[in-house]
């Protein structure tokens, strides 16, 4: 009882020195926030502003209290502030005042506000209650992870990588705690399912600004396409996930292939054209395989210097043999094919006279027999032309134009030519521009002239006949007989005499070069054995 009359009397007192205008209430105002982490503390300045139309002789700081959104007082906070007694406090006047503040880590995550309470005097000694609210948040988790970049390290600003680039990614977290918290990040580079580079590191997060940095290289071998990125950061807390899809491509293009010429001559140059278009500077492969059907005939292979923009590449194509070449061209770097392609062409020998023969195939009739060789793959048109002379005179002169078939081709001409004199022939093809010719002689020896021989027939009965002889007509018949024998005698003598006087005229003279023109009639028309293959002379 005594403990409590000391408190009335006490109560008494008090009552009796607060002026007339205690129950009157006033505010304070500020724009400032206070962020606070659970289990953890937060130091900061605050600005109250006096923003009423009262002078303020003594202000006095008395106590705080955190209320909910409901207006529920909420317990686990403790707040110190420095300086708590502050004079001349005019309207609108501002004092900054530091504050420390803690809350338990049982305490929910949310926004509340942080009440503060001041008892302020009035020069006549009026004193008022004056409130000030303080947004307050409380956040739950240390690291605040703002928004993750990537870029090429290269070409920053593109928005596709190259082959042999590195890919950055990083990202800023905020610890607004004020102990090192432990994270673990994690990054990869995919396309379609398959991983083709990952890391991982285990990092301190300092109070404050943080920054987590990967740099991911693109390998040259990776194919091209849409990659995705994933880039994680986690703790015990949280985490943090950012992804992002990143084209790659390795920059150079074959863009166009072209060829001088479809069809060339055999030992003549030809060349494919290759166009490139290129974002870089590298050295590259160019390889031509040639194919003469299905089998390899050629291959070359050498480092091309390509450079950024556009590139001109001149290919050699083989030519020293004829046929028809398909020719692949490919271009890499490695393993890696950049392009392909092929071109297809055709190189051609002009036509031959493989071999040249003739028969007689009477007295004054020669068949000649021309072997075309054509090497190609396909028919050539020729103009096969001849011209046979005798004696500087032109007997035959002509030519027949007409398409060979690959391999050889034989023509047979038949002329009749001057026997007992020496004649001229030439033959040639004409094809591709080129000519190819066979010339030579010949001589038709005239026949001999027939042999004439005498024969005498004796007949004598056989010795076991016997015959008769009328007897009156045996000396007419024995004169009969003598008078041809005696012809036949005759007859022989003047044949062996003329033909001894031959003999010995028998040694051929040089054949004149004469005019055949008395002797022979105008050659005819060369007969062809072919039928209607050569064109009749017009």
């Amino acid at each position: 009882m005594r403990r409590i009359a000391i408190a009335l009397i006490i109560s008494v007192i008090f009552l009796s020195t607060i002026p007339g205008s205690s129950g009157q209430f006033v505010s304070f105002t500020t724009n400032d926030e206070i962020s606070l982490l659970r289990g953890d503390y937060s130091t900061g300045i605050l600005r109250l502003t006096n923003a009423g139309g009262l002078s303020f002789k003594i202000v006095s700081y008395q106590k705080f209290w955190v209320q909910d959104s409901e207006g529920n007082k909420i317990p686990g906070f403790n707040l110190s502030i420095s300086p708590r007694v502050f004079s001349d406090w005019t309207p609108q006047k501002m004092y900054s005042i530091t504050y420390n503040i803690s809350c338990l880590s049982n305490v929910s995550g949310g926004t509340y506000v942080l009440y503060l309470r001041f008892l302020a005097y009035t020069p006549d000694n009026s004193m008022y209650i004056v409130h000030a609210e303080v947004p307050l948040h409380v956040i739950e988790e240390p690291l605040e992870f703002n928004v993750a970049e990537a870029y090429i390290k290269e070409r920053p600003g593109s928005t596709y990588a190259l082959n042999g680039e590195t890919l950055v990614v990083f990202s800023h977290v905020n610890n607004i705690g004020h102990r090192n918290i432990t994270v673990r990040a994690f990054v990869s580079l995919s396309l379609d399912g398959t991983v083709y580079y990952s890391d991982n590191k285990t990092l301190e997060m300092a109070p404050g600004d943080n920054v987590i940095r990967f740099e991911v290289p693109i390998a040259y071998d990776f194919p091209e396409g849409t990659y995705r990125l994933e880039y994680l950061i986690e703790y015990d807390g949280d985490s943090y996930r950012y992804t992002r899809d990143i084209p790659v491509k390795f920059g150079v293009k074959l863009v166009g292939l072209s060829l001088r010429s479809d069809e060339v001559r055999v030992g003549d140059e030809n060349h494919a054209y290759l166009t490139l278009l290129s974002e870089r500077s590298i050295v590259v492969n160019l390889t031509v395989e040639t194919y003469g059907g299905n089998e390899v005939l050629s291959t070359t292979s050498e480092e091309i210097d390509v450079r950024s923009g556009t590139n001109v590449l001149e290919v050699s194509l083989p030519t020293e043999s004829p046929g028809l070449f398909n020719a692949v061209i490919r271009l890499s770097f490695g393993e890696r094919v950049l392009g392909r392609g092929n071109v297809t062409y055709s190189v051609l020998a002009p036509l031959e006279i493989s071999n040249l023969t003739y028969e007689r195939v009477s007295n004054d009739t020669v068949v000649f027999k021309v072997s075309i060789s054509n090497p190609n793959y396909k028919a050539i048109d020729g103009k096969l032309s001849y011209r046979i002379l005798s004696e500087g005179e032109i007997l035959y002169k002509d030519s027949i134009e007409k398409s060979f078939e690959p391999g050889v081709n034989e023509v047979p001409m038949e002329f009749k030519l001057p026997v007992g004199e020496i004649v001229e022939y030439e033959f040639a093809i004409t094809s591709m521009d080129e000519t190819k010719s066979a010339k030579g002689e010949l001589y038709l020896e005239p026949p001999a002239p027939p042999m004439e021989t005498t024969t005498t027939t004796t007949t004598s009965p056989p010795s076991n006949t016997s015959s008769t002889i009328p007897s009156g007509g045996s000396s007419g018949r024995w004169l009969a007989v003598l008078l041809v024998m005696f012809l036949l005698f005759v007859v022989g003598a003047f044949y062996y005499t003329h033909r001894g006087e031959k003999s010995r005229k028998r040694v051929r003279p040089k054949p004149k070069r004469r005019s055949p023109l008395g002797r022979f009639k105008k050659p005819k028309m060369p007969k062809f054995r072919e039928g209607r293959e050569l064109p009749k002379k017009k």
